[in-house]
Formats: C-alpha cells, sequence, structure tokens
C-alpha cells in the first residue's frame, strides 16, 4: 500500500481536467485503467470510501495500488477512446477482459489434403488450412458439414489419400455423396470443382453459386441429361433454403442495426453481437469477458461498445441494448457519431420487432454463459461429450447423470436386467445395479424393460433420491415406447432414449423422429459407451445364472465340463433319472467314451453317499 504521506501528495498531484488514470501494483504491472471527465474527482473516490461508482472497485484494487499515473486529454471524448485502446493494449487485471473464443465450433476445410475434407474444430492452428466460423453451436456447423457431402460430393472419411492402393468404395459413394476417390474414381482435378464451390458457399457467396448452378442445370436440360438437370435443380433449392433460414424477419431493409445482449455470473460474462445489415441477418459475434470486480452489465456495456466500435470499419445506425442506460451513454453516442461520421444511437427497445431481435440475442447469450459456467466449474471432471449430447438431444438441462438399461436372457431363460449409471461422462460402478425378472416368462424384452425400470423408479421414489438426467434404452422404438410408458404412469418428464444398435438410431418416445449421428461424433460415442457397458454387466450376469443353475451336487467331479452337464440336464434332472438311463440313451447323448466315464463317477459318488 502507498503511504499515507506519498499517496496525499500523489492525489494532490492529480489535475482537474479529463483524460485517463492508469493504476499500478509493486511490481510496475498495470492493472485498472480508466477515464474521468475530472480526474481529481474520479481518482480520490478510490481512496476516500465515498459510496460512489468507484468504491466496489476500491474495495479489491485498494490494497494492490503502489502508483498512480495520468494522461490528461482534450476532453471527455478523447479520453474515452484513450481508455479503450490502452485497456485493448495491456488487458489489466481489473477491467474487462475479452477472452479468446476457441471453446466455440470452427469449420476446417483441409486444403493442403490433395483430396480436401470439412471437419468441425474448436481451435485455430496455423496448418495452411481454410478455417471457418466460429459458429453459436456445433449443429449450425455440422449441416454444413452435411451439405458440403450432399451438394458437393466431398468425402467424410478420415482416410490419408492417395492411398498405396485403390480400396473398395464404401456406402456414401453408392448412395451417391461421395466420388471415391479412394477407390481411384474420381479424379483430383474433377474433385477440386467441388472444393471451390465449396469455398464459395462458406465464404457465403451464395448468389455466384445459384447462377452458376442454373446455367448448368440449363445445359443439362437442354442435352436432354435430365438427371443432372434435376440434381442441380435440387441442389439449388436446398441453397435456397439455406440462405431463407438466414434472412431476418424484418419489412425495414434500409436496417443497419447492431443488438447486444450481455449477461454475467460473478466474475464470468458473455457478450452477443448479432448484426443486421439492409432488414437481413448479416453477421453475430460472441465473447467471453472477465469480470474481476464483478461489474454490472452496463458497466461491461460501456467498455465493449468503446472497445468494439472505436477499432471497427463499420458502427451501425442504432445500438440496441437489453441493459441499463450506461452511465456515459451520450458521450458513447457522440464518440461514435464522430467516428463514424453519422449520428449514431443507442437504445433500449420496449416493442416491436427490434425487442424480438435483442430477445434473440438475450437467448443466445444465456446459453453461452451456462456453456462458460459449465467448463470454469466443471471441465477438470466432467468430459465434453455431456455438453454435446445436450445439444444433439436438445435437452433442457446437462446430462450430468444417465442411467443405461439393457435385458438379457438365453432364448428366454434367466432373464435378467442391468441397470449401469454414467455420471458426468464416466461410469459410476458403485451405483451399478442388476435385476432377476421375476414377472416374464419367455422372450418379452418390451415387458421386461416394463418391469426392471417400474422397480428402478420406484426405488429412487421411495429412498427420494434424484431421477437421472437421461434414462437410456438399449433397444428401438418399440423398447422406448414400453419404457415411455412407466415414466407416464409415475408422472414423470425425465429424458429417455432408446440407440438402436443396427444403424445406431438414437430413438425419441412419441412421434418425435429418430437422428443418426456422424460415427465420430463424441455424443454418439458417450451413448455407445453407456449401451455396450449395460450390454456387458447384463451378460455377466446372465452367465452367472447359468452357471450357478448348472451347478449340481452329483455332478461336480473333475472331467465335466459346462456344456457336458447342459447335455445331461438336459434329460435327466436328478442322479436317479441318469443311472436308469441305457447304455445306448446315454452314447447317444455324450459319446461312448464320456458316457462310461461320467457313469463310473455318479456311480461312485452314489455309493460313498451311501
Amino acid at each position: 500500500m502507498i503511504l499515507k504521506k506519498t499517496l496525499e501528495d500523489r492525489l494532490a498531484q492529480v489535475p482537474a481536467k479529463p483524460g485517463v488514470y492508469i493504476m499500478k501494483n509493486a511490481h510496475d504491472k498495470i492493472i485498472y485503467i480508466g477515464k474521468a471527465k475530472v480526474l481529481k474527482n474520479r481518482v480520490r473516490s478510490y481512496f476516500d470510501g465515498r459510496e460512489k461508482t468507484g468504491h466496489r472497485a476500491a474495495t479489491l484494487i485498494l490494497p494492490h495500488i503502489q502508483e498512480i499515473e495520468w494522461i490528461i486529454t482534450e476532453s471527455e471524448s478523447e479520453a474515452l477512446i484513450l481508455e479503450a485502446n490502452l485497456i485493448r493494449k495491456h488487458s489489466p487485471t481489473y477491467n474487462v477482459r475479452q477472452k479468446d473464443d476457441k471453446h466455440f465450433p470452427y469449420l476446417v476445410l483441409t486444403v493442403t489434403e490433395k483430396f480436401p475434407r470439412l471437419i468441425l474444430t474448436r481451435s485455430i492452428r496455423p496448418d495452411g488450412n481454410m478455417y471457418f466460423g466460429p459458429f453459436l453451436n456445433s449443429r449450425v456447423a455440422r449441416s454444413l458439414i452435411d451439405l458440403s457431402s450432399k451438394l458437393f460430393n466431398i468425402r467424410d472419411c478420415s482416410l490419408k489419400l492417395p492411398g498405396k492402393t485403390f480400396i473398395r468404395p464404401c456406402l456414401t459413394y453408392h448412395i451417391g455423396r461421395c466420388d471415391a476417390p479412394c477407390a481411384g474414381l474420381c479424379s483430383a482435378e474433377d474433385y477440386k470443382k467441388g472444393v471451390d464451390d465449396l469455398i464459395l458457399l462458406l465464404e457465403g457467396k451464395n448468389s455466384e453459386l445459384i447462377a452458376e448452378w442454373e446455367i448448368e442445370m440449363k445445359e443439362a436440360s437442354e442435352q436432354m441429361d435430365f438427371e443432372r438437370a434435376a440434381k442441380k435443380r435440387d441442389a439449388i433449392f436446398a441453397l435456397k433454403s439455406l440462405h431463407t433460414k438466414q434472412k431476418a424477419d424484418t419489412t425495414n431493409t434500409t436496417l443497419m442495426l447492431d443488438v447486444i445482449s450481455i449477461r454475467r455470473h460473478k466474475k464470468m460474462a458473455t457478450a452477443v453481437i448479432l448484426e443486421y445489415r439492409s432488414g437481413v441477418f448479416f453477421e453475430r459475434r460472441h465473447f467471453h469477458l472477465e469480470c474481476n470486480l464483478e461489474q454490472e452489465e452496463s458497466e461491461i456495456l460501456q467498455e465493449l461498445v468503446a472497445s468494439w466500435y472505436l477499432d471497427s470499419e463499420e458502427i451501425p445506425r442504432e445500438i440496441a441494448i437489453d441493459t441499463e442506460m450506461p452511465e456515459d451513454h451520450l458521450l458513447l453516442e457522440e464518440t461514435l457519431s464522430a467516428k463514424a461520421q453519422k449520428k449514431v444511437s443507442i437504445t433500449k427497445p420496449q416493442r416491436g420487432e427490434k425487442l424480438g431481435f435483442l430477445r434473440l440475442a438475450q437467448a443466445n447469450a444465456e446459453m453461452l454463459l451456462v456453456e462458460m459456467m459449465a467448463a470454469a466449474k466443471k471441465y477438470d471432471d466432467v468430459q465434453q461429450s455431456i455438453f454435446d449430447l445436450q445439444q444433439e438431444l436438445q435437452l433442457k438441462s446437462t446430462p450430468f447423470v444417465i442411467e443405461g438399461i439393457d435385458v438379457s436372457h438365453l432364448g428366454g431363460v434367466h432373464p435378467v436386467a442391468s441397470v449401469v449409471v454414467f455420471k458426468n461422462g464416466k461410469p459410476d460402478k458403485s451405483s451399478y445395479r442388476k435385476f432377476n425378472v421375476k414377472t416374464v416368462s419367455g422372450i418379452d424384452d418390451y415387458a421386461s424393460i416394463r418391469e426392471v425400470l417400474t422397480r428402478r423408479v420406484q426405488r429412487l421414489l421411495n429412498e427420494k433420491a434424484p431421477m437421472p438426467d437421461l434414462f437410456l434404452i438399449d433397444g428401438g422404438k418399440g423398447q422406448v415406447e414400453a419404457a415411455a410408458a412407466v415414466l407416464r404412469e409415475h408422472g414423470l418428464e425425465t429424458p429417455l432414449i432408446g440407440l438402436a444398435e443396427r444403424l445406431e438410431e438414437i430413438v425419441f418416445p412419441g412421434n418425435q423422429e429418430s437422428i443418426l449421428l456422424r460415427r465420430q461424433n463424441p455424443a454418439l460415442k458417450l451413448l455407445q459407451q453407456i449401451r455396450d457397458e449395460a450390454h456387458r454387466f447384463a451378460l455377466s450376469y446372465q452367465r452367472l445364472k447359468r452357471k450357478q443353475d448348472l451347478k449340481v451336487e452329483w455332478l461336480e467331479f473333475p472331467g465335466v465340463g459346462i456344456e457336458t452337464k447342459r447335455k445331461i440336464l438336459s434329460q435327466y434332472k436328478t442322479s436317479s433319472e441318469f443311472m436308469k438311463a441305457s447304455e445306448p440313451e446315454l452314447e447317444k447323448l455324450l459319446g461312448k467314451k464320456r458316457s462310461l466315464y461320467v457313469k463310473e463317477q455318479v456311480t461312485e459318488y452314489l455309493t460313498k453317499k451311501g
């Protein structure tokens, strides 16, 4: 802490003029930068304990301040610009800091490969490939990957091409979504044409692509190549549909508006900027913000607006916000108007379409804050796959606890079931449970699922234990509907899905359509792991039950294995029945040598038993 005498001398030197003040710690590191209309008044407020704007900051910063510097400016507007530049340059500890957005998904086009692929990634590397994004969520990015194979026949495999030898083309080729460069059915030159078109799409040059395809469609039609013409027609329709989805629902074609929403939780905050140009949704930007002073949203907004727009080439005519008006909003408007050389206004819409835009930004900001909080709190012990699963299934809450259920039997004999529990994306074996199916005879998987889930749910309710965040059934539509009926009977709304093994199809109850995820999808891999673990646990218990049933005292001697026991017990349940059997019957069942050996051993056992 600065000595009182030194502090008083230093504060006495602060001028009563507009400018920027800089606070440093004992290591001469800048910890806070602020602007002021009157430097003397603002700087003193940190030290005199008055309940003003700076008092919260003073509580946290005061113990660390060892030096104060200032820069005088001609006006408060000039101080605002200087403050934004200095904060961006030095990133002080206690100012709002924009963190990188590597958490968000990007698309990378691997142009360094002879046959490029389009891949989802969460980081940018200086590897010579082309990166596009970031995207607000992985669903949008994956839809573009799907479109790349549908429209441009871009391969979705991870093979290193060209390989040493050609291989047999996969299903993707046969359904017309890849030209099989792996099989030598497509040259690098022909493949590059699809890559070039894909780049136009990713760069937003849809109109150029559509114009080119319309020409190709017309040429194909004139040549009576109706199959190729129809394919181009469908591609044009798909691309126009994509463009239509991106348009904003607004009739104001002269609109030049940015909508900003900020959400904060303690020292973490997110900001979303939606840009509308000429009545069309143009761009979205998002920031992770570090707020060590736990500033109010209006204070965060003030720093963000100054930092972002004073360094931007384009400033909109209107900035709509959802916070309280910043303290210096008139100064911000004046400064931005001067830089843009046009009138710039900051507004807080209360009705109409702009309020609708604002609510969209709010929803995005809240979603990003939840992700940021989950990442900060649980990335050390939670797998990212559960957050991916939440997005893919559109779940309201993150599935931190997932229970997988499977039924196992051998031709209807010894029906058993398992419940495995995954917490934070990892198996919690102490919570595993196994069941003997009691009320079902024969082969009836649906009834078995109903019995087991009923018993599981009833046990949780009786113990007043929380339900899992998601139930996963090993099976298809029938098994899922059987389980859904149980949940309805108990008045539960716990999310429920099934995983059908043949196509790895994710099945939902009711009329909701099933979905297929890419094989490399982390969410699908997590579901497969849970399903396989439930299957393993149920099968191991079923095998144990079979072994226990085959444990018969009069056959417990060396040389008789499980298969031999099974054959004997299929015909003879007791030792007396076995001993009454004729030699031809036993030889037919076990073979001559084996039947003699077993009968001798059983005879010896019965003799000892007396």
